[in-house]
């Protein structure tokens, strides 16, 4: 059954034997953010995410808190890239199984499901400027300021973590333009042409 703890000096965190390929493939996948670019409260807050690992306690009992430990970690392994030193800061919640409820198979596969969501919560790169007017939409003003120090997340801030230029956004807000006006242009306008689009033939590819 899983235990958790905080992370303090007294627990080596270290990397999972069976976790190694995941890791060096997540470390060498290319990143759309540059995470040296962004806000410290984002670095802080994610550096601290909850880790799963495997515990490991040398030499004293198992009833005493302040043997040795070693923390095997295996998910999520993308947070490496934002902790201050070679560990985790303190008070990192560290989720634990014992090295008899877990197969190094199992490791193996949840390492590599994590290493995987860097690649499926990818940013499609054509719709950055999408990403970014939704997330002023549905992020709330105080959280923005928490979080990114500003009111909203602005052009220059976004094109310094992506490494790209403020005419990039632009023409992608032009072609957003566009779409929309587009689809606007293709919506029935009156009920005749409604009863018109309705009875239009359908072809084998609608």
């Amino acid at each position: 059954m899983p235990a958790a703890v905080f992370a303090n000096p007294n627990i080596h965190v270290e990397l999972h034997p069976a976790a190694h390929s995941a890791y060096e493939w997540c470390m060498q996948y290319p990143q759309w953010i540059s995470w040296s670019d962004l806000p410290q409260p984002i670095i802080t807050g994610l550096s601290k995410e909850p880790l799963r690992g495997v515990m490991i306690k040398e030499g004293e009992s198992e009833e005493d808190k302040k043997s040795e430990r070693h923390f095997k970690l295996f998910s999520p392994l993308w947070s490496i890239h934002l902790w201050p030193s070679a560990q985790p800061p303190n008070g990192t919640l560290l989720v634990s199984l014992r090295p008899q409820e877990i197969s190094d198979e199992e490791v193996e596969t949840a390492a590599w499901l994590s290493a995987l969501s860097s690649l499926l919560l990818s940013v499609n790169h054509h719709q950055i400027a999408e990403i970014r007017d939704a997330l002023a939409a549905h992020m709330p003003i105080k959280m923005h300021r928490k979080l990114l120090g500003s009111k909203t997340l602005s052009d220059p801030m976004l094109c310094r973590w992506l490494g790209i230029s403020r005419g990039t956004l632009v023409q992608q807000r032009q072609r957003k333009v566009v779409r929309e006006d587009e689809a606007i242009a293709e919506v029935p306008q009156s009920t005749d042409e409604l009863i018109a689009a309705l009875k239009k033939p359908r072809s084998s590819n609608d």
